[in-house]
């Protein structure tokens, strides 16, 4: 009986997705644990350390559907060994006794580790395809929007005019740095593990190394002749970088679910047609899917923390650490793969109300332009007085509810300096937006470049 949201049957995939559900679903792993056998015995028959026939049918039958999987899970009621019911299913669908040389030379270890680094891999590819699709949603919008103005806030208060294609190009130029995160990732992370009980590679024999290295090729796989049992600096980059990709999602999210509110209105989460937000509010649109990556990045968060801590390995093995990595692993993935998921959907929908934009632009009057007016001030009284002075007109015309360009005016000591005209920008916001089109336009040209260049890995392997 489903008993976590992952496997839920009637209420699916609120925070998963359907392709990294069947990516960690757990014939999925005993497949890939199959897959590892099979490569196994087909360099070994190659280098003659099992017969060629032992090989060709440990190949042949090491899928889940020559196995008798009732009798596996009874295996494992039996044994505490992560994989030896699993190898005792292919020894016995192998034909002719066959099947004992099985896991010839190999560990648990191996077989955990090398099935870890093909979901991995698949992992790394999946979010590469995702995170090239939510980049190229953000361009649109930073082409879009590149001149719409709207207020930037800082200490949660309005403090300057920009524009949201400015916004949403910061967004892009993050994504575009966990892009080449990724990348690095999957050379790094694309090494299998093969090197016996304690990484000396004695039971495979004096070819041990070169059993490895094309047990390795089989899978599509690079092969380290170090082994990693105990060195785990590579999976921790890899959830640390997972880690601190959620968090810039969540970022996105965040930002998007304060600037729907009520109070702001400015962009607007798409929703379901017909569908309720709220249970007894009919007229509430929720931001549900921002909140749920934000939820979501918690998780993370703790999950990269577990597996930061499982790199403090005892000795030359320590199952200890491992299985809490192991633990950890599906869950960073799945959630992982859900807020990029979920992101790509509210940001390909989202409705952006560059009317409300410039309504809450104006919200201030002509307050937020003062940062123009103190330096045109600068110039003829410095800047430490015509700030006290503006700081003190500001306030004044922000209780009094007037217009600044009014009480500067009217000021006796600095409304001689100006005509009404001089101070036309204080009346019009928008215009003072700084190069906030050009450094768009600019980084749309860098954007564009780099991914007219991209690829998942060097040598082409499974993009």
């Amino acid at each position: 009986m489903p008993v976590h949201p992952f496997d839920y049957q009637v209420n699916p995939h609120v925070f998963s997705t359907p392709e990294f559900e069947a990516l960690f679903d757990e014939q999925a792993v005993f497949q890939r644990w199959l897959d590892f056998e099979a490569a196994l015995a087909l360099a070994q028959g190659k280098h003659g350390v099992i017969p060629a026939e032992a090989a060709r049918e440990i190949a042949a039958r090491a899928r889940l559907e020559h196995l008798d999987l009732a009798a596996v899970r009874a295996g494992y009621g039996k044994s505490r060994n992560s994989v030896v019911p699993l190898l005792g299913g292919l020894r016995r669908a192998c034909a002719d006794n066959l099947g004992e040389y099985v896991h010839y030379g190999a560990t648990t270890q191996d077989v955990l580790d090398t099935g870890e680094i093909l979901a991995l891999r698949d992992t790394l590819s999946l979010l590469h395809r995702d995170l090239l699709a939510l980049e190229e949603v953000c361009l649109d919008l930073g082409r879009e929007h590149k001149a719409t103005p709207m207020a930037a806030r800082s200490h949660g208060q309005q403090a300057l005019p920009t524009t949201f294609g400015l916004k949403v190009i910061i967004w892009a130029a993050e994504i575009r740095r966990h892009i080449r995160r990724i990348q690095h990732l999957y050379t790094i992370i694309n090494h299998g593990q093969l090197s016996g009980a304690i990484g000396t590679y004695a039971a495979l024999g004096p070819e041990g190394i070169d059993i490895a290295a094309d047990t390795m090729a089989n899978l599509g796989l690079a092969h380290s002749v170090l082994s990693w049992h105990t060195a785990r600096d590579n999976i921790a980059e890899l959830a640390a970088v997972f880690s601190m990709l959620v968090m810039s999602l969540a970022k996105i999210a965040n930002e998007i679910f304060q600037l729907q509110k009520t109070e702001i209105g400015e962009l607007l989460e798409p929703s379901i047609a017909g569908a309720l937000a709220s249970s007894t509010m009919p007229h509430k649109q929720n931001p549900v899917i921002c909140q749920r990556v934000v939820a979501v990045s918690k998780h993370v968060r703790a999950l990269s923390g577990t597996i930061m801590e499982s790199m403090a390995h005892e000795h030359e093995r320590d199952p200890r650490s491992l299985w809490a990595e192991w633990l950890a692993i599906p869950q960073l993935c799945i959630y992982t793969g859900n807020a990029l998921h979920s992101m790509l959907e509210v940001l390909s929908g989202l409705t952006v109300r560059p009317e409300r934009m410039l309504e809450n632009l104006y919200r201030q009057k002509n307050l937020i332009t003062t940062e123009w007016l103190l330096f045109q001030l600068s110039n003829t009284m410095g800047k430490s007085r015509a700030l006290e002075k503006l700081h003190t007109l500001s306030a004044a015309a922000e209780k009094a509810g007037e217009s600044l360009k009014d009480a500067v005016l009217a000021d006796t000591e600095i409304g001689p300096l100006f005509k009404p005209e001089d101070l036309d920008l204080l009346d019009h916001p928008e215009r003072y937006t700084g190069h906030a089109v050009e450094i768009v336009e600019q980084i749309l040209v860098e954007i564009d470049t780099a991914r007219q260049n991209d690829s998942l890995n060097s040598d082409k392997k499974r993009v």
